[in-house]
């Protein structure tokens, strides 16, 4: 038992029970009271439970009964004239409460809610109930059902005509609007069947009758049954489609030419199709009359009330005899047109937005959780020359754009979207790609996984922006700065140079004159040795000038012992980790940093050291070359016997000439000093420290030096970092 059923139940149970209580109230009333006044409860209780039928009969009982007892009151044969004057009250008041009770249910019944057209559908919540079906003429409660069920299953409101009861028992034609109840894409025009204009139904149904009763049930379900013989002509038809045509039956059969219509001949229903429809579909129709294939359509027919087409989507089936033969054919009709409509504006809508894609200079990809592509913008057809075939050529399509990619990025680029399928992470990775025109560029792509409800991916979208402009404009400006550092070197050499000159070269100059002198007393004949002797004097004087000069300089740039404090190795490796953070990732180089526990303190000049390791780190950047196959840089910091011993390998070609790779002025680099490895050793040489090179197998370069290990004061030991 359903939810409804039970519910009815228990509201009867309800009424039937208050039936009772008002009969047995009433019952006890009248005993006590001496009077049947009191039975006037359950007369009225009867009244208000039953139809207007029974209260009908009530009445005439009522009315039968008082006429009884008036005439007996008024002849008094028995000499109880009080008693049935009491009953005759009893009944007059009984019956005017049954008349009052049954007017005003019957006008509650037939006083239509809204003025005007009836509604069904969200404008009238009454809908095909029992009470509205009740005022309809009974052989219009079909037409209206059917109407509420076509608005709500095509989304076109429906505009039919029924005949309504009327207080007086009269019937009047009335226009009913059945909405569908739901919003739809467009606006569309109501549709109007016309009931008041003449349709038929044929009596010739013939073996036809098995098609009629299946379209019957159809009609029933849906209100768009028809049924057809075996020739193409209809034996039945609803009246919605008759009118909605405005066709009758005999019209639809109506012959048009000499031929039947199996044959190639026309029928009177092909005046309703549509021009460019109507050959089509005739040739199919008599394709499956000819082999009993299922027939299954969609076309445009016109409706007789706008003179516009609308769109059917049909399907027919034949029925048989117990022989198997085919006896005739019944079909249904739905109403597809809000359906075109809402389709056709999507399609707009669709367009718009690919030409809005296509539009925007970025590379736009959508593909499946396997990775076959199903949309790529305009503008990666246009990059990678494709066609718009891709869909159909999945395969060839991903090849030809993985073919496309740098081969230095190509087992990157592999890496990360096998890494980002495997885990179902989103992928942002930057890469050089080949376009139509053979040049590389810089692509910058992003990737994100759709997921349904159970986490798997059924969906990528994707994005890549054209950052070649940028990526060549930060180089430029890389270099920009190399060449600005540089010169500015040079200009801090040149100025350094013009002031050591301009201070060696007064004591220098005394020195030349004081010697040129004593070179001319010692000429003499006798030699004046006084003089030759002060003039020694002063080119003792002038030397000491210059070597005073010389070692102040060496100060200005070898710093004071006094500057060394207790420093954390490891730590000033991490500050020069990350001053370089920006050239590794800019180089795309993996920097790997291993150091062992429990390391003491150095006595260093942190900046010098911290100098010496960055020179010698960017030394092993600029070693691997952009097309290496590995890019990786390691510092390795350890122990060894009393000192510590810091290793920084390339993964670039190595060195040739490892005696001469610290010389002064010696440098591999086109445009190179060739002072940053001298200076790298002066400074772990003035530390008590040792540097040296080896070449490392299979390849690359480490660069290897030690800085001792000195016992500290306790006092120095507290202020270890």
């Amino acid at each position: 038992m359903t939810d409804d059923d039970a519910m009815t139940k228990k509201i009867a149970f309800s009424s039937l029970a208050i039936l009772v209580a008002l009969s047995a109230a009433g019952g006890v009333l009248s005993w006590l009271t001496s009077n049947p006044m009191g039975l006037l409860l359950p007369i009225v209780g009867l009244a208000h439970r039953f139809e207007r039928d029974v209260r009908l009969i009530t009445c005439w009982i009522l009315a039968f009964a008082l006429v009884l007892t008036l005439a007996a009151a008024l002849f008094d044969p028995v000499g109880i004239r009080p008693t049935l004057v009491t009953w005759t009250t009893f009944l007059a008041v009984a019956l005017g409460c049954v008349l009052i009770l049954d007017f005003n249910r019957s006008t509650e019944t037939t006083t239509p809610r809204n003025s005007g057209a009836t509604f069904i559908g969200e404008q009238d919540t009454l809908g095909l109930t029992a009470q509205f079906l009740s005022l309809v003429h009974p052989e219009d409660r079909d037409v209206t059902s059917h109407a509420s069920s076509r608005a709500f299953w095509s989304g076109f409101p429906q505009i039919v005509r029924y005949r309504r009861l009327q207080p007086d028992g009269s019937y009047t034609w009335t226009e009913l609007r059945a909405e569908p109840g739901y919003k739809i894409a467009d606006d569309t025009p109501a549709k109007i069947s016309a009931q008041h204009l003449p349709w038929s139904i044929t009596n010739a149904i013939g073996e036809t009758a098995e098609a009629a009763r299946i379209a019957l049930v159809l009609e029933t379900i849906f209100g768009t049954g028809w049924a057809m013989d075996t020739t193409g002509r209809f034996t039945y038809a609803t009246p919605n489609a008759q009118t909605t045509i405005g066709q009758t039956l005999q019209e639809m059969n109506r012959q048009l030419t000499d031929q039947d219509f199996l044959e190639g001949g026309d029928l009177g229903w092909k005046e309703i199709f549509h021009p460019d429809e109507y050959e089509r579909v005739a040739a199919s129709l008599r394709h499956s009359l000819g082999t009993g294939e299922h027939w299954n359509n969609e076309y445009r027919l016109r409706r007789v009330s706008t003179g516009e087409y609308g769109w059917h989507r049909v399907a027919m089936r034949p029925t048989r005899d117990r022989e198997g033969r085919i006896t005739g054919w019944y079909g249904m009709s739905i109403d597809v047109t809000v359906y075109k409509q809402t389709e056709a504006a999507l399609r707009v809508r669709e367009q718009e937005l690919s030409q809005l894609v296509n539009m925007v200079p970025v590379h736009i990809m959508r593909l499946t959780g396997q990775g076959k592509p199903t949309f790529l913008s305009k503008a990666t057809l246009d990059y990678f020359a494709l066609d718009d075939q891709y869909i159909e050529h999945p395969e060839a399509t991903l090849a030809a754009m993985r073919s496309a990619v740098h081969p230095d990025d190509a087992a990157r680029l592999t890496s990360a979207l096998r890494q980002g399928a495997e885990r179902g992470d989103r992928i942002a990775i930057r890469y050089r790609v080949r376009g139509a025109d053979g040049v590389f560029r810089w692509m910058d792509s992003r990737a994100e996984p759709i997921r349904e409800a159970s986490g798997a991916i059924v969906e990528w979208y994707a994005v890549s922006f054209d950052v070649n402009d940028q990526v060549l404009a930060q180089e430029e400006l890389r270099l920009a700065h190399e060449a600005l550092a540089k010169a500015s070197q040079a200009a801090n050499l040149a100025e350094l140079s013009a002031s050591i000159a301009h201070e060696v070269a007064q004591p220098l100059a005394a020195l030349l004159s004081s010697s040129d002198a004593c070179k001319q007393w010692l000429l003499l004949d006798p030699p004046n040795l006084d003089r030759a002797l002060q003039a020694l004097q002063r080119i003792i004087r002038s030397g000491n000038a210059a070597t005073n000069i010389i070692s102040r300089i060496r100060a200005l740039f070898a710093q004071s012992v006094d500057a060394r404090q207790p420093s954390d190795i490891g730590r000033i490796v991490g500050e020069a980790r990350d001053l370089l953070a920006e050239e590794l990732l800019r180089h795309r180089i993996g920097l790997e940093v291993e150091i062992d526990r429990e390391l003491p303190a150095l006595q260093l000049d942190r900046i010098q050291i911290q100098q010496a390791i960055i020179n010698l780190m960017r030394n092993g950047m600029e070693a691997i070359t952009p097309n290496s196959d590995t890019r990786k840089l390691g510092v390795r910091i350890s122990r060894v016997d009393n000192s510590i011993q810091i290793a920084i390998s390339d993964s670039g070609p190595g060195v040739e000439v490892p005696s001469k790779i610290f010389e002064p002025f010696y440098t591999t680099k086109g445009h190179g000093m060739g002072m940053g490895l001298a200076i790298c050793r002066s400074i772990i040489t003035s530390h008590g420290g040792r540097l040296w090179v080896e070449n490392h197998e299979p390849h690359g370069a480490v660069f290897i030096f030690t800085l001792p290990i000195e016992e500290q004061p306790a006092s120095d030991l507290s202020r270890t970092e």
